[in-house]
């Protein structure tokens, strides 16, 4: 794809992950979260409370069409909460605090039923990069902005009983997590990862990881999205052997779309520094349906850090965009009659990365096609 084939033995290569790669799965864009609550769930009271105070702050009747994106509702609640201040007298700081809450609700619900049937193309990406050839597990990493755990569970079969025998590393450690004692795990199990593991660092966090800060642990649940099942359906308390008599309330660690993100999370911080090493030794980077947005502002210093070499040799940069056939990179805005908005956005987010990257390699072809012709791109 750039620079012809890769070369295994001399390269490292990062696949880093964004909301795109989850759409084709029947995921969806962080644009969309907010209507797509209200249209899920209209009786839920969190989502009732949000609805509230788009009315009362805002005054949106809460039409589908006319909604206020999330980094515009969650941006001036963060700077209230940093500033101890009110939004108004009925939405005090108390107040804004649990609407924060729910809004983090909204995310978590409707990729939990969005995601209940997905399609399979992480496990076709997975297999045909690493079941097929089991020698690359250590030259690969994956980097994840998405909560979901599409990806995680395609890692996981690998070290699950099965053939390769590699296991999933998070790069955190895990308070219900154990020692192996035999190949298969069940789906409530989590073994510390053996020798033989690929890293998914996941910036944002993620739906399976439960955050206990009166003890300041994590528990993983595998294979499943514990955030919703076990925080907002049973609101199951902290069982350390700390907190169990005490139950304490779990948090989920989930870093929302706003333009104050904070990473203040102690297991958080730990994987942003693992990042930014494997992002320093990549000599290739595959970015998969993520468009760069400008509201990025941290993964833009991550990024711009983590990427300088010395000696002026940069990493190879890959763009693997959503579909659109009748993008060419020679277009300009002249000429590009036909499928005018669909051209735009892709030469919107082309632009961006070359801005920021100078030379890369563009191509609009879809994360499915590209997790299953895996070959014919690398």
């Amino acid at each position: 794809m750039n620079d012809g084939v890769i070369n295994w033995d001399e390269e490292k290569v990062v696949f880093f992950f964004g909301a795109g790669a989850s759409k084709p799965e029947g995921g969806i864009i962080t644009n969309q979260l907010l209507e797509e609550s209200f249209r899920q769930f209209p009786r839920n009271n969190k989502v009732k409370m949000v609805k509230e105070y788009l009315s009362d702050i805002y005054h949106n009747n809460c039409e589908i069409s006319n909604l206020p994106t999330f980094e515009e509702v969650l941006g001036p609640i963060d700077i209230a909460l940093q500033k101890q201040e009110n939004m108004s007298p009925k939405w005090d700081v108390k107040k804004l605090s649990t609407l924060r809450d729910n809004l983090i609700y909204c995310i978590c619900s409707v990729l939990y039923e969005k995601l209940q049937n997905p399609r399979g193309y992480h496990h076709d990406f997975v297999d045909n990069l690493l079941t097929m050839y089991p020698g690359r597990w250590n030259k690969c990493s994956f980097i994840s902005l998405n909560y979901d755990i599409l990806l995680d569970n395609a890692l996981t079969k690998l070290g699950d009983g099965g053939a390769s025998n590699i296991d999933l590393n998070y790069g955190i450690r895990f308070r219900n997590e154990k020692h192996r004692r035999s190949g298969h795990q069940n789906d409530d199990t989590w073994s510390v990862p053996r020798v033989k593991n690929v890293p998914l660092l996941k910036l944002h966090g993620s739906l399976n990881w439960i955050y206990c800060p009166t003890c300041n642990s994590i528990k993983i649940t595998p294979k499943r999205k514990g955030i919703v099942d076990d925080i907002f359906k049973d609101s199951e308390p902290c069982d350390s052997p700390f907190c169990k008599d005490g139950a304490s309330e779990q948090k989920p660690i989930v870093v929302p779309p706003t333009f104050t993100k904070a990473y203040e999370n102690p297991f958080l911080v730990s994987i942003w520094l693992q990042a930014e090493k494997v992002l320093q030794n990549a000599t290739r980077i595959y970015f998969i349906g993520y468009s760069m947005p400008e509201a990025d502002i941290h993964i833009q210093y991550l990024l711009k850090r983590s990427l300088f070499r010395q000696n002026g040799i940069h990493p190879k940069i890959i763009i693997i965009d959503k579909k659109n056939e009748h993008y060419s990179e020679n277009d300009n805005d002249e000429n590009m009659d036909e499928n005018v908005q669909e051209n735009m956005a892709s030469k919107a987010i082309h632009d961006r990365y070359k801005r920021l990257f100078g030379d890369v390699k563009y191509c609009p072809i879809g994360f499915e096609k590209f997790a299953g012709n895996l070959e014919q791109y690398l």
